[in-house]
């Protein structure tokens, strides 16, 4: 029988420490009950063994401990250290762009998320609910693929360099997640041109079918983009009649964020 750990091999990569980190990342989003071994074999595609031989290497290194119940595990007090370090680090940031999520949730009636690029994903970094929340499983801390995200589309197509477009479309296998999903670098690159052009980004239900998104970056002093503001939602709400006035309300936002940062010679996203 084949196991169902196997899977295909990266160049550079250390399989192990993959796994490791896909266990980390299917704890965090179990709630203070934790999760069960089978919870984790489930959501990572591990078999129990395998799951049960690294979850007992990152118990003895606290990065994970028992739950309440011992058949349990919740992230350990290491794990959330290491949090907190990326949390004040994005502290500045989050503290100036936070009205303007606020404001945004407001005249828009969606949530309004910050969101960084992080190597080959975008990270939720604060949001703020609208009234018409979309009702997603989207939280801080959230990953989800860059190239079907049009957070990183705001944020690359206001960078100087490749190497992050690169890393997202080198070395892996892809996964489509609609008829949409964009997988060619060189549409990708289209995209981009479009979102220089116009101001800011949108990505079609390019993750999930009647999920659209719209996003602005928010730029450095040398016109760089930190991070990107965006508002996901239905399609229906936020494609029709045009997707204009929404990015008219973020990209108004997003440039009084970057005067500010301008003005103050602000550290924004420390590096």
């Amino acid at each position: 029988m084949e196991s169902r750990d196997k899977e295909p091999e990266m160049a550079g990569t250390v399989q192990s420490l993959l796994r490791g980190l896909s266990i980390l990342e299917a704890l965090s989003e179990f709630s203070v009950r934790g999760a069960t071994l089978q919870d984790i074999a489930d959501r990572t595609k591990l078999s129990p063994s395998t799951a049960h031989r690294l979850l007992a290497t990152m118990v003895e290194a606290a990065y994970v401990t028992r739950g309440k119940s011992r058949n349990s595990y919740v992230l350990g007090h290491r794990i959330i250290a290491v949090a907190g370090s990326v949390q004040l680090r994005t502290a500045h940031l989050r503290v100036l762009v936070r009205p303007h999520l606020e404001a945004i949730a407001e005249e828009s009636g969606e949530a309004a998320h910050l969101v960084a690029l992080d190597g080959r994903n975008s990270v939720y970094i604060d949001q703020v609910e609208g009234p018409r929340m979309l009702r997603m499983s989207i939280r801080v801390g959230s990953t989800f693929p860059a190239n079907t995200s049009a957070s990183a589309k705001a944020i690359l197509a206001f960078q100087n360099s490749d190497e992050a477009l690169r890393l997202i479309f080198s070395n892996q296998q892809l996964k489509r997640y609609t008829r949409r999903t964009i997988l060619d670098v060189d549409h990708f690159r289209s995209e981009l041109r479009d979102t220089r052009e116009r101001g800011y980004a949108i990505e079609r239900e390019e993750i999930e079918d009647g999920i659209s998104c719209i996003a602005a970056p928010i730029l450095d002093r040398s016109g760089t983009a930190l991070a990107a503001i965006s508002v996901p939602g239905p399609t229906t709400r936020i494609m029709h009649p045009a997707p204009e006035r929404l990015g008219a309300i973020i990209v108004a936002h997003t440039t009084k964020i970057t005067s500010i940062l301008t003005a103050a010679r602000a550290p924004g996203l420390a590096r």
